[in-house]
């Protein structure tokens, strides 16, 4: 039996939600974002939170990659924008399931976690503004989604937390600070 994962809803029904492993996230979770200029730090702060008890439907991770290197097709999955592999694990060598995604307009990033499966459905669709339309469908608010992305486009990182609780939300967000985000936020959807 799947253990009960308080930020997230499970579904059957393939076709909704995101179709990340069978679960739409909770739009009733809180969110914790942490920007983190220093890359180290932010894997790192990731890293803390699996450890912490969070699960990988929970937390996420987002950074501009490097231009990937040519790569055959039986590596990459083009009709989708995604190379798999050891192009993404160069770059957060600590996190597993990193993809890179080469997004129209703004170029690569590295992903993982639900960010990652929301911008890969996005992709199928060519959307502009995809990252900012990826963390808004993730429950952030649109005024700080454009801030996200604008921060991404500067080099950041950006560490996200699915928070089912009060308490989850203080140990991420004090999580975030001890692993020097320089920005620590918390959205609340009663809000």
């Amino acid at each position: 039996m799947a253990r009960e994962d308080p930020a997230s809803v499970r579904t059957a029904d393939p076709s909704a939600g995101s179709g990340w492993a069978g679960a739409v996230p909770n739009l009733q979770a809180r969110t914790v974002v942490g920007v983190f200029k220093d890359s180290a730090a932010s894997e790192r702060a990731y890293n803390a939170l699996l450890s912490m008890g969070f699960s990988g439907e929970e937390v996420s991770i987002v950074r501009q990659g490097q231009p990937a290197p040519q790569m055959g097709a039986n590596e990459t999955k083009a009709s989708e924008g995604i190379a798999t592999g050891a192009t993404a694990g160069a770059i957060l060598g600590g996190i597993a399931g990193l993809i890179a995604l080469a997004i129209p307009g703004f170029g690569p990033l590295i992903a993982a976690g639900p960010l990652a499966v929301a911008l890969g459905g996005v992709l199928t669709g060519g959307a502009l503004g995809a990252l900012a339309g990826s963390f808004a469908g993730l429950g952030i608010p649109k005024e700080h989604a454009e801030r996200y992305e604008a921060s991404v486009r500067s080099g950041a990182t950006i560490v996200m937390a699915k928070a089912a609780d009060p308490e989850s939300t203080k140990r991420a967000a004090d999580l975030f600070a001890s692993h020097g985000a320089d920005d620590v936020s918390h959205f609340d959807p009663s809000n």
